[in-house]
């Protein structure tokens, strides 16, 4: 499956993997055995208590009725209170995300929920699958009404590769103020970059970077994503022999 390249208005790209067919195939399994299990339960329970009994067919189809709506909006509220997520999804680390790799509002979850029947039930699926292969941003017809798609959120990020990649070794340290960051703070920047970085977010990266420059007492000379790359490395090599 390709990737999706989102470029921020500072100019820094950010690559988000799209989900594979079969992950998201797997996550509407895992979703449709959970709206069967809940729907095996619901039954399981009217049988074995007898509540519905002496009722008239009507009364009895209005409260089955009533007890299976769950599962009729289960994608719809799951993305919507889950972030972009079903449980399905958080389970395979899969997530709707708008097509800028931002998050999906509830009208875009919405019709990603009505589409539902043309993708997936009436075409047993295959209108939602040759969509996904044939789309190069992996979107069904749900997902191009919506503007959105489905990402992996794997873990595609080795913080070792990313900062300490071009670690020479006579390294040049640009700020020789680390010295005043604790191994536990240069750990918790190096958390909370990675972090930034996994979920495709520059905010945190820039508030960290703010949060830095107060930690040492000195302004950044670069970018915010360079200069706490800088910071860590620095840190790095200046105790690297202690």
């Amino acid at each position: 499956m390709n990737n999706l390249l989102i470029n921020t208005p500072q100019n820094v790209n950010f690559e988000y993997k799209l989900a594979s067919v079969g992950s998201r195939i797997l996550a509407f399994g895992i979703d449709y055995g959970i709206m069967l299990l809940y729907a095996f339960l619901v039954a399981l329970f009217f049988q074995i208590t007898d509540i519905l009994t002496g009722l008239d067919s009507w009364a009895t189809w209005g409260i089955y009725s009533l007890m299976y709506l769950p599962i009729f909006f289960y994608p719809l509220l799951c993305e919507t209170f889950m972030n972009g997520q079903t449980f399905g999804k958080k389970i395979l680390k899969l997530k709707v995300v708008k097509i800028d790799g931002t998050r999906a509002t509830f009208y875009q979850y919405f019709i990603r929920w009505v589409s539902n029947a043309v993708d997936i039930f009436l075409s047993m699926g295959g209108i939602g699958l040759t969509s996904i292969i044939l789309s190069q941003k992996g979107q069904r017809l749900g997902d191009i009404a919506a503007d959105t798609t489905v990402i992996s959120l794997k873990e595609n990020l080795n913080l070792k590769e990313t900062v300490f990649e071009d670690l020479a070794v006579e390294h040049a340290i640009v700020y020789p103020e680390v010295y005043k960051i604790s191994d536990k703070d240069i750990n918790e920047i190096k958390d909370i970059y990675n972090t930034g970085y996994r979920r495709k977010n520059y905010e945190i990266i820039k508030a960290l970077a703010s949060k830095v420059e107060v930690m040492i007492g000195k302004k950044a000379s670069e970018r915010p994503e360079d200069f706490v790359a800088q910071v860590i490395q620095d840190h790095y090599y200046s105790f690297k022999d202690n």
